[in-house]
């Protein structure tokens, strides 16, 4: 059985970082109800697409049921409230205020069921004077200091090459969600958990803040190189790759492999690591002449084998042909229905002993599961009915 069997999610998210977050509920077992406008989530409408299919939509959301609902109607507030009397958790990364708007404020919803926890992603979280500002995965890579930091010191500030920001909310909105499902299971109620797209971010920096503060450091852009250790990325007859002699010990082994034995003299500058940051400039042609000769695969195994830390830089192509990737499963193909083509998406990063790994289902279509969500809660097909002539809610047969 999967860990989160039995868990309700009620999804009120769109584009990437809200479906991200639920969608790793769901690969664990979670029933999550992606909960949409009438006309559908506007990522649905984002590219890059194959055939009529939205790649970037069916990224975010397997394994989820779909209910298409007019909530800006009282019927359909009616409905959501009903749902939420049997649900565990409602997440959402609408903007700052559009839940008390629609109703589904934390406050509200707890009143009609004290249990559920509440995730709310924001670019900036609920407090502070940004909280109603909109951002997107590039403001905050800016506003962080992941682009300022990021690229070679002659040229500009660099983005990351994928939405690195919508990602990373997602992933700790599912941790925020696991708190809050633990604090209920101890205490019968549940918490309202505030994910800032920024607060995330800056929670990657580490030790910077004391080089700031402390040292007066500011730290500067220096491309592929590590500023603590002699490591850099490092070109091969058909790509780079990037080799990491952090420790002495790799780095002497890295000495002998490539022939530079006089490296390792007591009297070598080369031989500390202080010397090697210092000449780091001289040794990295160095290197570089010694891994021209070889394709990346060559030197990744020749120094791998011999304990050195090392990895190509791969292309996603090399990515979904590599051994370990395979075998990982985390290039997977999911069937997108009777009438649709399969796609091909990450597979799932957290691995848990003892637990099946499912196969995907697709994305709901529109209001996929609307008349049946509906009939769970009690509904009769008449009022069902109804609902539909009335747009309250609609079918993915429409």
């Amino acid at each position: 059985m999967s860990i989160l069997s039995g868990i309700r999610v009620l999804d009120f998210t769109h584009y990437i970082s809200g479906p991200y977050g639920s969608q790793i509920l769901s690969d664990h077992g979670a029933e999550v109800i992606k909960i949409e406008r009438i006309e559908g989530e506007v990522g649905r409408m984002a590219g890059p697409f194959h055939e009529d299919t939205s790649l970037y939509f069916a990224a975010q959301n397997r394994n989820k049921r779909g209910l298409s609902i007019n909530l800006k109607s009282e019927e359909g507030r009616e409905i959501i409230h009903r749902l939420v009397e049997t649900a565990d958790l409602l997440i959402t990364n609408y903007g700052a205020g559009v839940p008390e708007r629609l109703g589904i404020d934390y406050q509200t919803i707890s009143e009609i069921n004290p249990k559920i926890s509440m995730v709310h992603i924001t670019g900036f979280g609920l407090t502070g004077p940004y909280r109603e500002y909109g951002a997107y995965d590039g403001t905050i890579q800016a506003m962080s200091g992941l682009a300022g930091l990021t690229g070679h010191l002659d040229g500009p500030p660099t983005n990351v090459g994928f939405y690195i920001a919508d990602h990373l909310s997602g992933l700790q909105a599912a941790m925020g969600a696991m708190l809050a499902l633990l604090h209920k299971e101890r205490t019968g109620r549940g918490k309202y958990v505030d994910v800032s797209m920024l607060d995330g971010m800056i929670s990657l920096l580490g030790y910077h803040f004391s080089e700031v503060m402390l040292k007066g450091i500011e730290p500067r852009r220096i491309g592929n190189r590590d500023p603590l250790a002699f490591c850099n990325t490092y070109p091969t007859k058909d790509g780079y790759i990037f080799i990491a002699p952090a420790a002495q010990h790799m780095w002497e082994k890295l000495c002998r492999i490539i022939g530079k034995n006089e490296w390792l003299n007591s009297d070598s500058p080369f031989n500390s690591k202080e010397g090697r940051m210092e000449n780091r400039d001289v040794l990295e042609k160095m290197v570089s002449e010694w891994t021209i000769q070889y394709t990346k695969e060559e030197v990744f195994q020749l120094l791998q084998n011999a304990g050195i830390a090392c990895g190509p830089v791969n292309t996603l192509m090399d990515i979904i042909n590599n051994p370990q990737i395979k075998d990982r499963n985390m290039v997977r193909k999911m069937n997108m229905g009777e009438q649709g083509d399969a796609v091909f998406v990450t597979g799932v990063p957290i691995k848990i002993n003892d637990t099946n790994a499912q196969n995907f289902s697709p994305p709901p279509e529109i209001g996929e599961h609307s008349v049946e969500i509906l009939a769970e809660l009690g509904y009769s097909m008449e009022e069902i009915e109804r609902y539909l002539t009335l747009r309250v809610v609609s079918t993915s047969e429409e």
